[in-house]
């Protein structure tokens, strides 16, 4: 149960993170489709983090485990990068759907497909978890916990699985959100945050994982199917 309410205290943590970059630019509450995307992102958020908590209570501690002081000083940078990049992406389509309006008004279809791609970018986050019981949100060895090289399930088809999913969530929320600008900066920003990243973390992993060299050999996409 402990470890329940650490995942579900994180959950809100996230919600009330997202919830300030989306609302603080417009300067009230008054934003429907935000509203409802915290709504179903917080639906999403709990039953998975209870999921995790009874049935793979490992790969929720994973998720909590930082591990900074093992963490190489060049990911550090990664981190700071990504982290940019979304904070970036979740403040702008309050600017721009209240203020800018770069682009026309995105259509209720381009809204409902964005939904589907950002609920499809968080089940790939969801089933990398699930593959990989040591997905720490920084790069570094976890030997306390038995640190392995995790190469089952959609690890078999990208090396890097959850950053795809990352970049369909938001990617997918900034279309559902209303903005097309703001889905375009998100996946160019994101993609050259994560792109730096993986450079970083497969160095790492490489020197320092088993059979990681190996596993690079076997799966040739890193991020992008058919691209990267």
């Amino acid at each position: 149960m402990a470890l329940l309410f650490k995942g579900l205290v994180g959950v809100g943590f996230q919600l009330l993170f997202f919830g300030v970059l989306l609302f603080a630019p417009t300067g009230g509450l008054s934003w429907l489709h935000a509203i409802n995307w915290l709504l179903i992102y917080a639906a999403m958020a709990f039953v998975s983090c209870a999921f995790f908590a009874f049935f793979r209570p490992k790969a929720l501690e994973a998720r909590m485990r930082t591990g900074r002081q093992d963490q190489p000083r060049a990911d550090r940078l990664a981190f700071v990068c990504l982290v940019g990049a979304l904070c970036v992406s979740f403040i702008m389509p309050g600017l721009d759907v209240h203020y800018w309006s770069v682009f026309p008004r995105v259509g209720e279809v381009v809204r409902i497909a964005g939904l589907l791609v950002f609920v499809l970018g968080y089940i790939l986050i969801f089933l990398a978890m699930l593959g990989n019981e040591f997905a720490a949100p920084t790069v570094h060895i976890q030997a306390d916990a038995g640190h392995i090289l995790a190469d089952g399930g959609v690890y078999r088809l990208v090396r890097h699985p959850m950053y795809l999913g990352f970049l369909l969530f938001s990617v997918g929320s900034m279309l559902w959100l209303g903005s097309y600008i703001s889905a375009v900066f998100s996946m160019v920003m994101i993609i050259l945050a994560v792109i730096y990243r993986i450079e970083v973390e497969e160095v790492f992993l490489v020197e320092n994982l088993p059979g990681y060299e190996d596993y690079r050999a076997r799966v040739k996409t890193r991020f992008l199917p058919l691209i990267y």
